[in-house]
């Protein structure tokens, strides 16, 4: 890492902080009051400490020997900022650059501890960041609560503090409320005093924790309850007359929070915790220490209403957020560079909980597809970033939340699990977790952990993989009675490119049912085929992150194998998107990719299914305005019929798992793909009433109703996003009804994202499912250049929705007018926490034309011989 990140003087360090804050709902407005107990570790008359868009009213700082130091009196100075701001109205007090204050005293403080003492107000914004009201419908009345979200950096928007993750300190919180709401924050209620319509609720003291963490939610709400077996008493919030939709979640809380105490070995550290549902929250859900947020549909189920993939979302969700009571708060990254540390382990940890809890849900194969699929694909862009990525500013931290930091992070850990074996695997990060609690860490930490633990190098074999941007393709190929392993690294744009010296775990799979582990630890490998002959399968199982691509005459044995379904569906998986990967990228031809995928007619896995529906929509998506287009149209509905008469449109005793999940997605691609027979029996199922059609069928009947329908059938779903009481149900509909094919229809749901009617936490999700539709594509973009400054001005400070809109609003075109016409329009405006997905828009939109390009005449010709 070349350059140093901007942080904090090092001379003062915070050891506890003393908030009390009035919380005004009627006004939107809060008035807060901080003591911060710091150390002084050397003479300063200059305190510099975060703060943003609250103004504050006075400062004073108290000596261990109870002298007291104020602010010279001072002019005001403001500097220009790209965001509005609200400017600090007391003398001694200067804004300044990255959300910084700097308090000019009278005198040098001398080393020791000190309390500084600031009186501020604040608004409850509207942003979805740092202290915010949320708006909720309560028995038909729209009612707000206001609650807080503060990663990576917005605690600086409800109280002046160190906000930088390594600056710990313990937490004493007070909320001044009405009296008939709930308060709730990190800690149980120590005490409660009512006063008149008012009253004082006051918690108990935080373990030290990162500003982060700190949560706070005042606001009408009902809970269920229990206790873990471990003595945690656990609730979970929402607001009233949902509280049965709680219950699914805190079931799975109660097992999954014993479960990682004991995984861990360290126990809950807390004496509770709440998760609360929240109907405004920018983010899927916050592992606020104690008192976890999410947006609703992340946390509520309703044993009727609810199909299994929210079932399974909501599951991994909660898993998540718990898995970062432990990997997170009890042990932090020191800086925003070691993120993945976090939010790597929290997905990969997730997800081995609920597979613990669902083993008939197959965790590990939609893993696959969910997590390492997503990564590689990101990863293949020359405008990544390295898991362990170079933050200098705190501006720059929203950015990096993505398919990086989360789902490659959770892949090489899934490697690196694959190489240490699990008891080495489980000691190491117990030690590390035990070393570093109430602190924090680095990577460099953490492989150290598990060398000692392994007893084997982990910084030498896993420092390339997170220092380094990018992956390996290897290229197996058989001559002579020898196979051949070949490794470079993989661009989706095709060029050749330096790679890393990556350590390759090559396990491989023979015909004969013989396993193979190689590690390839340079650029060349070449073994004796002993088995010879039959087919070969590399990285067995897709445990490890990289491509494989074979020579001609290996792909074309794999076929049978695919078709006669004699390799796991993780493995025939991967072959399908190997091949798709690398037809995109110009390593091979797309025909090729193409009829490959129609081997896959006797598949039955839903995640197979999946993925390889996933690489037929990319290509569908970059061929969308050719005229190719209706013949792969047709080849989707060949593919899919033995499948659609296997899954049918009612549940059958006996059927897979994940049949449910399925079922959908096969509707889905039929209906959306001009399956009349699919289509008719949609628009059937859909007379009866939405509540009539099955959970897991809603949105697959939605979309394809919609789709194959005009004005009459958009305003039936329509109907159904504007009055069904669940988010879940109003987002399926709300997607759904981006299907259409009819412009002014389009640019009807269009309009629902500024008036209100979307909420803004969801508006990604329009401009998502438009861009997926060939001619929502062109609709999308439109609107998003003519509304630019509204819809940008819904994400303050380079929130994370601003970012989705932008890159996949754009990403589906396919030339180079349209890569340009997108760069000259942004090229002008300001993105903040949006420039990395701008790049790697523009890149896959240039990536896109290339391929059309190139293969357009090829896959003319390969449907033409069909």
């Amino acid at each position: 890492m070349s350059a140093q990140p901007e942080l904090l003087p090092a001379c003062l360090v915070p050891r506890h902080y003393d908030l009390d804050i009035d919380v005004n709902l009627s006004e939107f407005v809060f008035a807060g009051r901080v003591q911060i107990t710091a150390e002084v570790k050397e003479e300063t008359d200059v305190i510099v400490l975060h703060a943003l868009d609250i103004t504050i009213k006075s400062v004073q700082v108290t000596s261990s020997d109870g002298s007291v130091t104020r602010p010279i009196s001072q002019p005001l100075i403001s500097l220009a900022q790209t965001q509005p701001r609200k400017l600090h109205k007391c003398d001694g007090v200067t804004s300044f650059s990255e959300d910084t204050i700097s308090i000019q005293l009278e005198r040098k403080l001398a080393c020791g501890e000190v309390v500084l003492d600031l009186s501020y107000d604040g608004e409850l914004n509207s942003n979805m960041c740092g202290f915010y009201r949320s708006k909720a419908l309560i028995d038909g009345k729209e009612e707000y609560m206001a609650v807080t979200q503060h990663e990576p950096t917005d605690c600086r928007r409800t109280l002046p503090c160190f906000d930088e993750p390594a600056l710990k300190a313990s937490f004493d919180v007070t909320l001044r409320v009405p009296a008939h709401l709930t308060a709730l924050s990190n800690m149980p209620v120590k005490d409660e005093i009512v006063e008149a319509d008012r009253k004082v609720v006051r918690f108990e003291r935080t373990p030290r924790m990162s500003t982060y963490l700190l949560a706070m939610a005042v606001g009408r709400l009902e809970h269920v309850e229990g206790t873990t077996k471990k003595g945690v008493k656990y609730r979970v919030y929402a607001c009233p007359g949902v509280t049965n939709q709680c219950l699914f979640a805190l079931d799975v809380g109660m097992k999954v929070l014993d479960f990682f105490s004991d995984y861990f070995g360290i126990s809950y550290p807390l004496p509770k915790l709440d998760m609360i549902a929240l109907p405004d929250f920018a983010a899927g859900a916050m592992e606020n220490w104690g008192l976890i947020t999410y947006r609703e549909a992340n946390l509520l189920i309703d044993e009727v209403n609810s199909p299994l993939v929210t079932k399974q979302r909501v599951a991994y969700v909660v898993a998540h957020e718990l898995a970062h009571q432990w990997f997170g708060n009890l042990v932090t990254m020191s800086w925003w560079t070691d993120l993945w540390l976090n939010e790597g382990f929290a997905t990969w940890v997730g997800n081995f909980a609920v597979d613990h809890l669902y083993k008939h849900w197959d965790i590990w194969t939609q893993f696959v597809n969910q997590y390492a699929g997503r990564a590689l694909q990101l990863d293949a862009l020359e405008t990544s970033h390295a898991i362990e990525v170079e933050v200098k500013r705190s501006g720059e931290v929203n950015e990096i939340f993505d398919e990086i930091s989360y789902c490659k992070g959770a892949a090489c850990i899934m490697m690196l699990t694959s190489f240490l074996g699990m008891p080495s695997f489980r000691s190491g990060i117990s030690s590390y977790l035990n070393k570093f609690q109430y602190g924090n860490a680095s990577t460099r930490d953490l492989w150290e952990s598990l060398t000692e633990a392994s007893g084997k190098d982990v910084e030498k074999f896993m420092g390339p993989w997170t220092r380094n941007v990018g992956y390996p393709v290897v290229f197996l190929s058989r001559s002579s009675g020898k196979l051949s392993f070949a490794v470079e690294r993989f661009l989706a744009t095709g060029k050749e490119a330096p790679g890393s010296d990556w350590w390759v775990p090559m396990r491989v799979l023979h015909s004969s049912g013989k396993e193979e582990l190689l590690d390839i630890k340079g650029k060349t490998l070449e073994v004796e085929d002993a088995e010879g002959g039959g087919w070969v399968k590399g990285n067995l199982h897709q445990t490890a992150f990289f491509r494989i691509r074979y020579d001609d005459a290996l792909l074309a044995l794999l076929g049978p194998a695919i078709s006669e379904l004699r390799l796991s569906p993780s493995d025939r998986l991967g072959v399908q998107a190997d091949a798709f990967a690398l037809a995109r990228a110009g390593k091979m031809r797309t025909d090729r990719a193409l009829a490959l995928a129609m081997e896959y007619e006797e598949e039955e896995d839903f995640t197979v299914w999946a993925d390889l529906l996933g690489s037929l929509a990319d290509v569908m998506s970059t061929w969308a305005k050719e005229a190719e287009y209706e013949g792969l149209q047709q080849m989707m509905v060949k593919l899919l019929q033995k499948i659609m008469k296997k899954v049918g449109w009612e549940a059958k005793d006996g059927e897979g798992a994940l049949f449910p999940m399925l079922r959908p997605l096969v509707i889905l691609n039929l209906g959306r793909n001009g399956d009349e027979e699919v289509a008719a029996e949609a628009r059937r199922r859909m007379k009866g009433g939405w509540k009539s059609v099955a959970a897991d069928l809603r949105y697959a009947v939605y979309a394809t109703v919609v789709g194959t329908g005009g004005a009459e059938e958009f305003e039936v779903v329509k109907r159904v996003f504007l009055e069904a009481e669940m988010s879940d149900e109003r987002n399926r509909a709300m997607r759904a009804l981006c299907a259409t094919r009819e412009e002014k229809l389009m640019d009807q749901v269009l309009a629902m994202t500024l008036d209100g009617s979307i909420r803004s936490q969801d508006v990604f999700y329009v401009f998502g499912s438009l861009s997926a539709n060939r001619v929502g594509m062109d609709v999308a973009w439109r609107f998003l250049q003519a509304n630019w400054s509204k819809i940008s001005g819904m994400f303050p400070s380079g929130q994370p929705p601003l970012a989705r809109i932008i890159k996949t609003t754009v990403s589906s075109f396919a030339s180079e007018e349209r890569a340009a016409e997108v760069e000259a329009f942004f090229a002008d405006k300001e993105t903040p926490g949006a420039e990395m997905s701008l790049k790697q828009a523009l890149e896959t939109i240039r990536m896109n034309a290339a391929w059309l390009q190139r293969d357009r005449d090829v896959v003319g010709s390969w449907l033409a011989s069909k």
